[in-house]
């Protein structure tokens, strides 16, 4: 009996010791490359979801240096993700690229190997305004309607301080403090919640601005409107994602405009406080999968 009780102690021990630690090979994971109209300086792709071997480890700002426990030739995914909205703190997984991906990623211990990713746009990727018509640049543009009501005020399409080509710039003063404007109807974008729908946009302003969505629900014409986003003045161009799966769900529209609306800024006492403001939006792109 003693003998028995003094072997599973020695067990039990040895069960016990400290495991060898072992050591991480690294990846360093470089910034996404874009192919597509206007490559990765038309996109701000600031994430990236890493699986290896089918094991999910997390979403890294990118570039990143990832410790690895996998060794030899592993399989390796990376999702490219955005800042949803534009909010610092909601990184999402954007549907509409491709992840990356290889079989032939080569992990050693103690030794960092890097990959570059790239990425494109999904092939069944649906472009509700058309390829290429939100960039203003070709002769058949998303269509435009002035919506407030003054003749003076109005939008205009000018190579003026675009992005890349062309934009659409909108002038305020106090005069004519109001612009609104909206895009041409478009139908069939998904309403059930599935698949997502997502608005890309450049702009700079040095006002802030409003996007809403018009609708019609198909019980009658007038159109509806609900409130999606507001810009806060950006000096230099700036890239946005906006996730419109949730207006679209709670709306349940059959037709939608997309509606900008631009008034000079006043203060607590409704007095101005700006005398002019310039609004450019440029590459528009409404999609889903």
């Amino acid at each position: 009996m003693k003998h028995i009780t003094g072997l599973l102690f020695l067990l039990i021990f040895i069960s016990c010791k400290d495991q060898p630690e072992q050591i991480p090979g690294y990846l360093k994971v470089e910034k996404f490359t874009v192919s597509a109209q206007g490559d990765s300086s038309w996109h701000k792709i600031t994430e990236g979801w890493i699986y290896v071997n089918g094991e999910y480890l997390g979403a890294y700002t990118l570039p990143a240096l990832i410790p690895i426990l996998a060794e030899g030739q592993s399989e390796v995914w990376l999702y490219p993700g955005v800042k949803e909205n534009g909010i610092l703190a909601s990184p999402n997984i954007y549907p509409i690229l491709t992840r990356w991906e290889s079989k032939t990623v080569e992990i050693t211990p103690g030794q960092t190997t890097t990959i570059y990713p790239s990425t494109t746009y999904d092939p069944a990727t649906v472009y509700s305004f058309g390829i290429g018509r939100g960039d203003f640049d070709g002769g058949s543009s998303i269509v435009l309607e002035n919506r407030d009501n003054d003749d003076i005020t109005t939008f205009s399409i000018t190579t003026d301080g675009a992005f890349a080509g062309k934009c659409m710039l909108m002038e305020l003063d106090t005069a004519h403090p109001l612009i609104e404007v909206a895009t041409e109807k478009v139908s069939g974008l998904p309403i059930s919640g599935s698949p997502e729908t997502w608005l890309e946009m450049h702009y700079t302003c040095n006002v802030p601005f409003y996007l809403f969505l018009l609708y019609t629900d198909g019980l009658t014409s007038a159109e509806q409107s609900q409130a999606v986003f507001q810009f806060n003045p950006s000096e230099n161009w700036n890239k946005i994602y906006l996730n419109l799966t949730q207006s679209l769900t709670l709306s349940q529209g059959e037709e939608y405009r997309l509606y900008i609306r631009c008034p000079l800024p006043k203060d607590e006492n409704g007095a101005f406080s700006s005398s002019t403001g310039t609004v450019r939006v440029d590459n528009i792109r409404l999609l889903h999968l």
